[in-house]
C-alpha cells in the first residue's frame, strides 16, 4: 500500500511539475470509444491536455507513506475504483518525464491495482503521463482494450544486441541522481 501511495504521488507530482501539452485528438477518440463500448455509464472528462474516465469509484480512507517506508498516522481521503470499477487518467507533458518510479509498472494495493507509465509521445520530444487504476473484478476484455488503446513505450533495435531496448532520450543520464541508469 505504501509503495502504491508513494509511487502514485511521485508520478502525479512529476506530471504536475511538467508543463502540459495538448493530447492528440486521435488518442482521446480511441480512449473514449473503448470506454463507451465497454462501459457506457462511465464518466468521461476530456480537456485539451487531460483525459479522465471513471466508473464504479468510491472514497477510501488511507494512510500515507514516506519515502523511507514509514506509514504515516495521518489519514487522507482518496477516490479509487471499487472491485469492478476503474479510473484512467492520461495527460501529456513537455520534455522527458523522469521520476522516482520505474516505469512502466503495476502497483498492487490493498483495494485496487494501479498501472503507471510515462511513455514518449510519437515524436519522442514529450511524454504522456498515464495512470490506470482498476478493481480486481474489472472485466478482463475491457482491461485488455484499455491496455491496447493507451500509448506504448517505443523500442529500438540495439546494433550490438539481439534484443530490443526501450527508446531513451538523448539527454545525458549519467548524473548521480537517484534512479539514473548508467
Amino acid at each position: 500500500m505504501k509503495l502504491l501511495v508513494v509511487s502514485t504521488l511521485v508520478l502525479v507530482s512529476a506530471a504536475l511539475t511538467c508543463k502540459a501539452e495538448p493530447l492528440p485528438d486521435a488518442l482521446v477518440g480511441r480512449l473514449t470509444t473503448v470506454v463507451r463500448e465497454h462501459c457506457p455509464d462511465a464518466t468521461i472528462e476530456a480537456t485539451k491536455d487531460l483525459f479522465t474516465a471513471k466508473h464504479g469509484t468510491m472514497m477510501f480512507t488511507r494512510h500515507g507513506g514516506s519515502k523511507t517506508g514509514e506509514i504515516l498516522s495521518q489519514t487522507h481521503q482518496e477516490e479509487g475504483p471499487n472491485f469492478k470499477g476503474f479510473v484512467i487518467t492520461v495527460g501529456a507533458a513537455k520534455g522527458f518525464c523522469v521520476g522516482q518510479a520505474d516505469n512502466p509498472q503495476e502497483l498492487r494495493g490493498p483495494y485496487y491495482s494501479t498501472y503507471i507509465d510515462a511513455p514518449l509521445t510519437e515524436d519522442g520530444k514529450n511524454c504522456y503521463t498515464l495512470t490506470f487504476s482498476y478493481g480486481s473484478r474489472l472485466d478482463p476484455k475491457f482491461k485488455q482494450a484499455i491496455f491496447d488503446a493507451i500509448p506504448k513505450r517505443k523500442f529500438q533495435q540495439d546494433d550490438g544486441a539481439n534484443g530490443s531496448q526501450p527508446f531513451r532520450s538523448e539527454t545525458n543520464r549519467t548524473s548521480s541522481a537517484a534512479g539514473s541508469r548508467r
